[in-house]
């Protein structure tokens, strides 16, 4: 039996093995013409991988485009979402960082390329600062009452958020409009997240968010307007030279007892430090009034002007 087995296989040898490579050539042709190879792109988002707690990420860009190749059948079975890219920080640095984006694609098609091929990914560390909650007035009472006395529930604010926000942050104020009135009021001030030159910083959370605040008022004081004097404390940096600072307002109206107004000439702001200042900037102090004085508000902006020692 094996005999005749193999002299059925080895009867026109040449003739099959011929056949055999005239077939497959003939399949290939059949699935190349029928089956062809092809390239496409998909547009996928990216997909962060360890991301650290405790952090803000922000990369330069949400989604890349995969350039792969493969034959026509693969195209049509595929579906978008077999499809993926990813960012992998496992090591990061705090900070911006360029990062190599991976690609995950079907079984059968081969990767050409992905555009782009590398994300810049910012890593803030996410901080707070506790900070004096300064509440500032406008407008006056109605006429002849004047501002005896400010409550506020809240001194201080707990600023959170990204680690370069928080560091703009110069002060957290409320503000309050007096408006005419005749009576004591009470309200809830918002307050607001301001750097050095005056405007406010978004993307930060402030906790209380609020300000409870009570203005008492009187009527019958008598009414002085005397010089606003700056005190600051002598610590400014070595390697800083102090040019000047001013009030503003440089003068201000304070109200209270006859007498008592009589020998006063001019009010200062309590006392501030200069340790932190590392430029000219702008910030609020509140003023140190004498007993039985009052003022209308009692914060005033103080501008710090410095320069570098040579």
């Amino acid at each position: 039996m094996m005999t005749r087995l193999r002299s059925a296989v080895q009867h026109n040898l040449p003739v099959k093995i011929l056949a055999l490579v005239i077939a497959i050539v003939l399949w290939l042709y059949v699935m190349n013409d029928q089956n062809p190879a092809m390239e496409g792109t998909y547009t996928v988002p990216v997909t962060m991988e360890d991301a650290p707690a405790g952090y803000r990420l922000q990369a330069d860009a949400e989604t890349v485009t995969i350039r792969v190749r493969g034959p026509r059948s693969l195209f049509v079975a595929a579906d978008r979402s077999e499809f993926h890219a990813s960012v992998r920080l496992s090591e990061f640095t705090e900070g911006e960082k360029a990062y190599a984006v991976e690609a995950s694609i079907p079984y059968g098609f081969e990767l050409l390329g992905m555009t782009p091929d590398k994300l810049s990914v910012t890593l803030d560390r996410i901080v707070q600062k506790t900070f004096k909650a300064e509440l500032t007035l406008s407008g006056a009472p109605a006429e002849g009452y004047t501002v005896d006395k400010v409550v506020q529930e809240s001194e201080t604010a707990l600023v959170e958020g990204p680690r370069p926000l928080v560091e703009r942050v110069m002060h957290v104020v409320a503000h309050a409009a007096l408006g005419g009135q005749t009576e004591d009021f009470s309200q809830y001030a918002q307050l607001h997240a301001i750097d050095s030159e005056g405007r406010e910083v978004t993307g930060v959370t402030i906790t209380p968010d609020t300000a409870a605040v009570t203005i008492k008022l009187a009527r019958g004081l008598s009414r002085k307007v005397v010089e606003v004097r700056a005190h600051a404390r002598s610590d400014l940096s070595p390697h800083l030279r102090l040019e000047g600072i001013t009030a503003e307002p440089a003068r201000i109206e304070i109200a209270g007892a006859e007498d008592v107004l009589a020998g006063i000439s001019s009010v200062s702001t309590e006392e501030f430090s200069l340790a932190d200042v590392h430029a000219t900037e702008r910030r609020q102090v509140r003023l140190q009034l004498p007993a039985g004085v009052t003022v209308t508000n009692p914060n005033v902006t103080v501008q710090i002007r410095v320069g570098e020692m040579k």
